[in-house]
């Protein structure tokens, strides 16, 4: 195998379950599943190599998982730098686990909590506010409470990214489709960084291009049963990297997904 560069990051779903039932996430048609504490051993083991950055984050919420703490024990002996992506409901109740083992950056999906009614918002704020005053006074966390919300004019105070105080900010972005085959929207060219500075590896071990395939449409093989490094030279993730350089998207998922318009300039 020729030298492949090193990914700026690799996103690695834990579980695919989820606490919440948020309007603007895609359905999830896989199994509901939690990655083993061995398995993700295995991954942080076999894309080693390829990366020391890593988001948990794909589908389902991060925190439900039963052994999370040996997780992030595993990220600290790799040396692998740990973003994570939360709706934030069991931030809080996971606040010994993060003191102790402090994440590089906690991502806040704050448009959560106004998108489903099971949260009572009093009490959520309260946790999330004190959870934030508590990691932001006690470690190097930096926390993004994110508002992808906003439809029009997506800023605050003309920015789109506010500092709130050392090591906090809210980030506002308007919302996002996810990419579906049975979507209206469809360009073949255009430009994405999938495959070509990341990937994304599913909970069942599925290794896919981007975060946006949470439902595996495009398999690239499977971390469990072929080494990472033929994964990610094989044919099809090749022809995948060779077409973002020719400015077209060779998968059918690609096509449909208007996320790309966001690179088009670059």
């Amino acid at each position: 195998m020729g030298s492949v560069a090193r990914f700026k990051r690799i996103y690695i779903e834990i579980t695919s379950s989820c606490n919440l039932h948020c309007s603007f996430c895609q359905e999830t048609l896989r199994p509901p599943h939690f990655m083993s504490v061995d398995e993700f051993a295995h991954v942080i083991a076999q894309i080693r190599p390829f990366t020391n950055y890593i988001y948990l984050h794909v589908k389902g919420e991060p925190l439900l998982h039963p052994h999370f703490e040996e997780l992030l024990q595993i990220c600290e002996k790799a040396n692998m730098t740990v973003n994570l992506t939360t709706n934030a409901t069991l931030l809080y109740k996971n606040l010994p686990v993060l003191l102790t083992h402090p994440v590089h950056q906690i991502n806040v999906s704050l448009h959560s909590a106004d998108d489903n009614d099971c949260i009572d918002m009093d009490t959520y704020i309260h946790e999330l506010f004190d959870s934030c005053n508590i990691l932001t006074a006690q470690t190097e966390t930096e926390i993004s409470l994110r508002l992808w919300n906003t439809k029009k004019d997506p800023t605050i105070f003309g920015e789109r990214n506010c500092t709130i105080k050392r090591h906090l900010y809210v980030n506002v972005q308007s919302p996002f489709e996810w990419p579906s085959l049975d979507s209206t929207y469809y360009n073949d060219r255009g430009f994405c960084q999938g495959v070509r500075n990341h990937v994304a590896i599913l909970c069942d071990g599925t290794v896919v291009p981007c975060c946006l395939d949470g439902n595996g449409v495009m398999p690239l093989g499977n971390i469990f049963t072929t080494d990472f490094a033929d994964i990610i030279a094989n044919e099809r993730s090749q022809r995948i990297v060779k077409g973002w350089h020719a400015r077209r998207a060779v998968e059918d998922l690609c096509a449909h997904c208007s996320f790309k318009e966001r690179f088009s300039n670059k």
